[in-house]
């Protein structure tokens, strides 16, 4: 959930962790992180070739499109905790919208991909972080979705770079943008009500998913009020710069930066 568009991009649960669970949550980071960049064997029918593949990770075997130690490392982690594997194979199963071109025609196809991609590996660190019942589950998922949704609205330059866009195509019809205004700018008229829009996005599942930090320990609680405290104040910035994402990448000032410590100990937004 984290990226190098951006030293500023949030990242939930990275740290924080005891000795005894921090190898699983490395684990689980590492195992998200090899699925970013998926390649398939040429002349492989890549559907039969993901479908293949999570039945793998389901059954704890090797991947042929993963490193051995990190599919390992995962399959200890699960095990260790009393996790299920089904987590790690939703992951697969996602990452076969990440070869080749990455569309979604519609709002319900991109939420099925991030329900399936950012959710279940946010569920493995909330439930490693003993995070297991339903509403806790529900918060977890909600502010997986919002940390994704910041995280490519911010990096939508780079993402099409890489021939990726986590925005609805008929979003972009709805208000008169191409691909194209996206991957270059400026900021239009219809591209910053369609920037607007994500950031909308961002903002509910933020504040949906706020509850959990009253269900943490106290070290976990402040890291990620820290990071949902710094989201909103990326999204300010990006309002401030009338939702300019090209001519620089959206980081904080230090003022800003400072203004998000002292809410992560003293406030509520």
């Amino acid at each position: 959930m984290g990226d190098d568009h951006t030293t500023d991009l949030p990242r939930p649960f990275y740290d924080g962790w005891s000795a005894r669970r921090r190898p699983a949550a490395r684990a689980f980071w590492h195992w998200h992180s090899a699925l970013k960049s998926p390649t398939v064997p040429a002349g492989q029918d890549v559907e039969a070739y993901f479908d293949e593949e999570r039945a793998r990770a389901e059954a704890a075997q090797p991947l042929r499109g993963m490193p051995e130690e990190t599919a390992s490392a995962a399959y200890e982690a699960c095990e260790t905790h009393d996790l299920t594997l089904d987590w790690l194979g939703a992951q697969v199963e996602a990452a076969r919208l990440l070869v080749g071109k990455t569309r979604f025609q519609n709002s319900d196809q991109l939420e099925t991909f991030v329900r399936l991609w950012a959710a279940p590996h946010a569920r493995l660190l909330g439930h490693l972080a003993g995070l297991t019942n339903s509403v806790q589950t529900g918060w977890v998922d909600e502010l997986a979705r919002g940390f994704f949704h910041l995280t490519h609205l911010l990096r939508l330059p780079a993402d099409l770079a890489q021939g990726r866009l986590f925005v609805p195509l008929e979003e972009l019809r709805q208000y008169d943008v191409t691909v194209e205004q996206l991957r270059t700018g400026p900021a239009t008229e219809g591209a910053r009500r369609l920037l607007w829009k994500q950031s909308v996005r961002v903002r509910d599942a933020l504040q949906r998913g706020r509850s959990l930090a009253e269900d943490l320990g106290v070290r976990k609680r402040y890291a990620l009020l820290r990071y949902w405290h710094g989201a909103l104040a990326l999204l300010d910035e990006l309002d401030r710069r009338d939702y300019d994402l090209w001519s620089a990448p959206v980081e904080l000032s230090r003022f800003r930066r400072l203004e998000v410590y002292l809410l992560m100990l003293f406030g509520r937004r």
